[in-house]
């Protein structure tokens, strides 16, 4: 009985190696459709037209170095809270280019917002960051509000 168990253990790894192969004759390839005929598919290289988003922001005054009250400081530019963005379609990037090009510039809203919720925000490398005015030094604070002071209420 020992000998049978061996001998059917040795044998059933070797048997589960084998492998048939399913068709004794080489993969046919067919078309799409799958009729084997001459019939063929056309596909459309053209991409759809992609939205393109453009913002812009209202910047009041020259790049500066901006101090905090610990000792850092942030190069950048100050900005209005508020975004003129204007969204269009255009197939490539360069027709996107193009068309931003041909857009109309935006106008300053009437009241910006300069200071909101105790925050300011600062344009740094080309991004918008919201800064709190209570981490400026004192004298970027005083610079804030006198900007402040002369935009229209």
């Amino acid at each position: 009985m020992k000998a049978w168990l061996i001998l059917l253990a040795m044998t059933a790894p070797l048997g589960a190696q084998v492998v048939l192969p399913t068709t004794g004759k080489k993969f046919d390839t067919r078309t799409i459709n799958g009729s084997g005929g001459t019939t063929g598919v056309s596909v459309n290289n053209t991409a759809p037209p992609t939205k393109t988003r453009l913002t812009s922001y209202f910047i009041l005054g020259e790049p500066r170095q901006w101090k905090s009250t610990d000792g850092k400081s942030l190069l950048g530019t100050i900005i209005i809270f508020e975004d003129a963005v204007i969204e269009f379609e255009a197939a490539t990037p360069a027709a996107a280019r193009e068309a931003a090009g041909k857009a109309t510039p935006p106008k300053l809203p009437e009241k910006p917002t300069l200071i909101r919720e105790g925050k300011i925000r600062l344009l740094v490398s080309q991004k918008p960051v919201e800064v709190p005015l209570a981490r400026l030094s004192e004298a970027d604070r005083k610079y804030v509000e006198d900007l402040n002071a002369r935009l229209p209420k």
